[in-house]
């Protein structure tokens, strides 16, 4: 997460939506000139000029900056005058495409219990290997929910989102508001490399897994009015 005093913005990180490489490029607005490097990783960040949250492994550590704070904790701790004056925005994605992303990189070690997959083989017996090994993650692997980076008490906190799919655009935008450059060579591209882009959407989603994902994510499909495009 990041906020600006210099440009009075705040920014919500959210799960596999180029979240970091979107920090990266915003990151700069929240420090003195000069003091902005790129870094994959990066300790908390607090100066008169803003905050950026800890970025890397916090291994049950305890801090008050992170960077995948739920919005009501960081209103908390900047208070009302603040949360409410300054520019709020986070990023989206799809769901469908969110959890292919996840599951290439949360899931990778994930395998079914012996007496698991035969109950699955039984169930759909019509489905790939990858098929199943992929509705079983979507039952157990947790795929990410990032509703509390973007709502309070169930209601919208956020003025503008970033949309995956139309990434440099929408952000280019945002920078034309808060009177920022926008320049896309300043855009790095973090953690890009955990997808296998020979994989389809089809070779993953099957009916049942498309309904888990339809039933998990029915916030954020009717909200952002988002399709399966598989």
């Amino acid at each position: 997460m990041l906020i600006s005093h210099r440009y009075k913005f705040i920014y919500m990180k959210t799960v596999k939506t180029a979240g970091t490489s979107t920090e990266s490029y915003f990151e700069r607005f929240c420090m003195h000139e000069g003091e902005w490097e790129p870094l994959r990783e990066r300790d908390s960040y607090e100066s008169d000029a803003g905050i950026i949250g800890f970025r890397g492994h916090l291994g049950g550590r305890k801090i008050k900056w992170y960077n995948h704070m739920p919005a009501a904790e960081v209103k908390q701790h900047v208070g009302d005058e603040i949360w409410n004056s300054y520019y709020k925005f986070c990023s989206i994605r799809n769901p469908w495409d969110k959890c292919i992303s996840a599951y290439f990189h949360f899931g990778k070690d994930f395998n079914f219990k012996p007496r698991r997959r035969i109950a699955q083989k039984i169930r759909y017996p019509l489905l790939s290997k990858d098929q199943h090994r992929f509705l079983g993650w979507l039952h157990k692997g947790h795929p990410p929910i990032d509703r509390d980076k973007y709502l309070i008490e169930d209601k919208p906190c956020i003025d503008r989102f970033i949309r995956f799919e139309n990434m440099k655009e929408d952000m280019k935008s945002i920078c034309e508001d808060l009177g920022l450059p926008w320049n896309e060579d300043w855009l790095p591209r973090f953690r890009s490399e955990t997808r296998n882009r020979s994989v389809q959407p089809a070779d993953l989603y099957s009916k049942p897994a498309h309904a888990l994902v339809h039933k998990r994510y029915a916030y954020e499909i009717e909200t952002f009015n988002y399709q399966y495009t598989g």
